[in-house]
């Protein structure tokens, strides 16, 4: 199965904010519903900023 740690980039800093999220469902202007693997939910405000496959990462930048 592939999961990924999501995290928030701020001032250049990047704070994990979830781990094992399996699911990113945009839900309105740049508001992001993140899923984790055992059905915890997240949203976030935020842009994206890039879904690393091969690293398993995702970085939304905070708003």
């Amino acid at each position: 199965m592939c999961d990924f740690n999501a995290y928030l980039k701020k001032d250049n800093i990047e704070e994990l904010i979830m781990e094992n999220v399996t699911n990113v469902t945009p839900k309105g202007e740049n508001i992001f519903l993140l899923k984790g693997l055992l059905g915890e939910r997240m949203e976030v405000k935020a842009t994206l900023q890039d879904i690393n496959l091969a690293g398993n990462k995702i970085i939304l930048n905070s708003l």
